[in-house]
């Protein structure tokens, strides 16, 4: 995204100043008028197709609806008798897709926001919950014996979002902030992780602790006031509470080599090292602007898996136009997709993936810029009209020949 909105902004900004430049020149009779006025349009030029390049929807032929035979067994069918997890995030109960698709094709589901701090809040009151829209599509999973993944108790980016917002005024107000923090936070862990105990077994305890900024841990609101022993504090507290439970660490990464990869190992060394009761690690894999390096990617794996952890992939997905340039790009997004879980697959302590929605349909891509106006988006598994894609048909060959744990 960064990349998007550099390029826009300085082309902006070099036609507005061309634009006043010439604005000024006519205004002057200036003999430099004609020389701002043909810079003006060639900049303007090079915008407007730099505009139509990214921004104007395109089509792309679906070879896959009559490239790919109907096979037997279902997505779902195949990952459970191989020991597997195929997952979806649900954006609301009432979704009518859910109910075709699981447990059809997905054996796991992740609510996407109904069991977020935030959201689970009336009028965003700190301990005043509604579960009304989480139980409804936890229950649903559980009545069809598909599992639930719990998403997130502690994420410390976007204040009123993610957490409430009075959170903030109860820390600045209080003359003990840190005890303040934590009585919150433990009566928020507690609350949660009793009413879903028996139906949630597994948790993203702290989501995204790493910075967008740079490579270290988020200056947030838990952050600075705990330390970054936060985070080992937030794992204590939901062992406490449900020991039965696994806890997982869950972030978004760039990239699988860097400095920041190598600060998240070290924090996972001193999480293991304190006896802090962290289970695994979820791997967002959002493909947004690149794809990623698939043999750092392998390695990454086996880096955590080394350290005696469970992995997960908890967020897929792979937007079409950053295969735009292939012959048919819906197949090399699908040998992508199919090679990014491959990995997890072939790793015996890797124990799911799971795409960021149930359709193309239902992408988060589509409601926020700028990809909702660099149509199509399509990045997950079925299409629009919920036909399987070529990743769809990867997965399930490269399922059949995992050894389960």
């Amino acid at each position: 995204m960064n990349n998007y909105i550099i390029y826009t902004t300085v082309l902006s900004l070099f036609v507005l100043i061309s634009l006043i430049w010439l604005v000024v020149a006519l205004f002057r009779r200036s003999p430099s008028r004609k020389i701002a006025g043909a810079i003006f349009a060639a900049e303007a030029l090079v915008l407007v197709c730099f505009y139509f390049f990214y921004f104007t929807p395109r089509r792309f032929p679906r070879n896959y609806l009559t490239a790919y035979p109907p096979l037997p067994a279902t997505l779902a069918q195949t990952a459970t008798q191989n020991g597997f997890y195929i997952g979806a995030a649900i954006n609301r109960s009432a979704n009518p897709t859910y109910a075709e698709l699981v447990p059809r094709e997905f054996n796991s589901i992740r609510p996407e926001n109904a069991t977020k701090w935030r959201r689970m809040l009336v009028n965003g009151k700190i301990g005043k919950y509604d579960f009304t829209e989480a139980d409804a599509i936890v229950d649903y999973a559980i009545a069809k014996g598909v599992r639930v993944r719990g998403h997130t108790l502690v994420w410390g980016k976007f204040p009123g979002r993610t957490y409430p917002k009075e959170l903030d005024q109860r820390i600045a107000e209080t003359g003990d902030p840190a005890a303040e923090l934590q009585q919150i936070l433990g009566d928020h862990i507690t609350t949660v992780m009793r009413h879903f105990k028996g139906r949630i077994k597994v948790w993203d305890a702290v989501n995204e602790p790493m910075s967008m900024d740079g490579p270290d841990l988020d200056k947030n609101i838990f952050l600075n006031t705990l330390g970054k022993d936060y985070i080992a504090a937030v794992f204590r507290m939901a062992h406490e509470v449900d020991p039965s439970v696994q806890l997982f660490l869950n972030e978004q990464f760039g990239n699988y080599t860097g400095e920041g990869v190598e600060v998240f190992f070290g924090l996972l060394q001193h999480l293991k090292e304190s006896n802090v009761p962290i289970h695994g690690v979820g791997i967002q894999g959002h493909n947004i602007f690149k794809t990623h390096n698939l043999d750092e990617y392998r390695e990454f794996l086996t880096r955590i898996t080394d350290l005696g952890l469970l992995v997960e992939i908890t967020e897929f997905d792979a937007r079409i136009r950053l295969f735009e340039d292939s012959d048919d790009p819906y197949q090399a997004q699908g040998d992508y997709t199919t090679a990014y879980a491959v990995a997890c697959i072939e790793n015996p302590s890797c124990v799911g993936f799971t795409v960021w929605g149930l359709s193309d349909a239902s992408t988060w891509f589509d409601s926020i810029p700028p990809f909702r106006w660099m149509l199509p988006n399509d990045p997950l598994l079925f299409d629009t009209e919920l036909r399987p894609k070529p990743a769809y048909h990867g997965i399930k060959i490269a399922l059949k020949r995992r050894q389960p744990r």
